[in-house]
């Protein structure tokens, strides 16, 4: 009786499987800083491996936006290098960014509307050095993006909850 490979498997149980060995926790489960494990050696198994678990990969995880060049070099955590590769960037669906209500964002409402339409997920966390000494002028910076599946804002926003309601609507409304 010959002998089974990984590639003899059902594609649901890859898809498992690599689930297991590339998904990390959600940020607000891990945190910014924590180090979960991942095991991307397993992209080097063969060709096949490597394009069926790439896509789980970058598609599936929650990577972090660059607080100034947005979707351009994102990273999986802090811990991790940044993505450069111009083939790797489209493949990421899910964004967690973190904006300062107190400081200039260096980005403008064009960049944040390209880099974030149409993606799966998006969530703006939001604070500021001192509770109450901003308003949301730099979140106006995303009423531009329309089309993502989720969104959520959260964090120094109570003093305009109003606001971040229909931000995230917005968000969320088909492009």
């Amino acid at each position: 009786m010959a002998s089974l490979t990984f590639l003899d498997l059902p594609g649901e149980i890859r898809n498992q499987i690599y689930r297991r060995l590339l998904i990390v926790p959600p940020l607000s489960t891990s945190g910014l800083l924590s180090n979960p494990p991942i095991y991307p050696q397993i992209l080097s198994v063969c060709r096949k491996v490597h394009e069926e678990a790439r896509q789980t990969l970058y598609s599936c995880n929650t990577f972090l936006a660059h607080p100034n060049l947005l979707s351009g070099l994102p990273r999986l955590r802090l811990c991790y290098d940044t993505i450069s590769s111009p083939t790797l960037i489209p493949l990421i669906q899910r964004y967690h960014i973190r904006v300062r209500l107190d400081c200039d964002p260096n980005f403008s409402l064009a960049k944040a509307t390209n880099a974030f339409s149409g993606v799966e997920e998006l969530t703006i966390e939001v604070f500021q050095a001192q509770f109450g000494s901003s308003d949301y002028k730099v979140l106006r910076l995303f009423e531009g993006v329309r089309g993502v599946k989720r969104a959520r804002v959260y964090g120094s926003v109570t003093a305009f909850p109003k606001y971040v309601a229909w931000l995230e609507a917005a968000i969320v409304t088909p492009k």
